[in-house]
């Protein structure tokens, strides 16, 4: 059976609605308890999709374990549906991970989606998991500049901010599920190094997914 686009559409606002409604129940994170993160990324090769997620120390910001997997794209790309096209096999890729992750971070959009459920909101209901979406570009939103900050208003709530890099740039954080957003802001600004445009553990997965897994894969 091919691929609905209405019904994917539709479980999202559904699925967006409950999240929403849970927003302010999110609990707090105590950073000081965090012991490991993953990212998780992709690259295409030939019409294969290949999959990476990575598992760091927090603290020491320390690759623990990598994953790699390569599947064929079960959909085209599809603006707003991207988590149909691309959240399988990053699931499957953190399940073999040797260790859930305290909190996952995904290439892409959280609730700064049209929808309230970008991929990091998908990911992180689907494994029950923290996550936070974090991109090199905007999707949905309107940037607001409160106290010096850049926050990004969708859906009548405050669920992301810009960020401006050492190099210059700017990346787009938002809430991805079960974290709220000074909490996220944190985790990703721990994370973030000199010359790197994206946190830490996104920026392994991305480059595996390029050079190693490639490698491993034999692709």
């Amino acid at each position: 059976m091919g691929f609905d686009y209405q019904r994917a559409v539709m479980l999202q606002r559904i699925l967006s609605e409950r999240v929403l409604a849970e927003l302010d129940s999110f609990p707090r994170i105590d950073p000081s308890r965090i012991r490991s993160v993953a990212g998780v990324d992709a690259s295409y090769r030939g019409g294969v999709q290949v999959g990476s997620a990575v598992l760091m120390d927090y603290r020491a910001k320390m690759l623990l374990a990598y994953t790699c997997l390569a599947s064929k794209p079960p959909i085209p790309y599809v603006p707003g549906l991207l988590a149909f096209r691309e959240a399988p096999v990053y699931i499957k890729a953190l399940h073999r991970l040797p260790a859930k992750p305290d909190i996952i971070l995904v290439d892409g959009h959280g609730l700064s989606h049209p929808r309230a459920f970008g991929i990091a909101t998908h990911i992180g209901l689907v494994l029950s998991t923290p996550s936070i979406g974090v991109a090199k570009k905007p999707l949905y939103g309107e940037v607001e500049e409160v106290n010096g900050r850049k926050l990004v208003r969708a859906h009548g709530r405050i669920v992301g901010e810009v960020v401006e890099t050492n190099q210059g740039s700017e990346i787009y954080v938002s809430i991805g599920y079960l974290i709220r957003l000074e909490d996220a802001m944190e985790v990703v600004r721990h994370l973030m190094e000199p010359g790197l445009k994206l946190p830490l553990p996104i920026h392994l997965a991305d480059n595996y997914s390029r050079s190693k897994c490639i490698k491993e894969l034999r692709l």
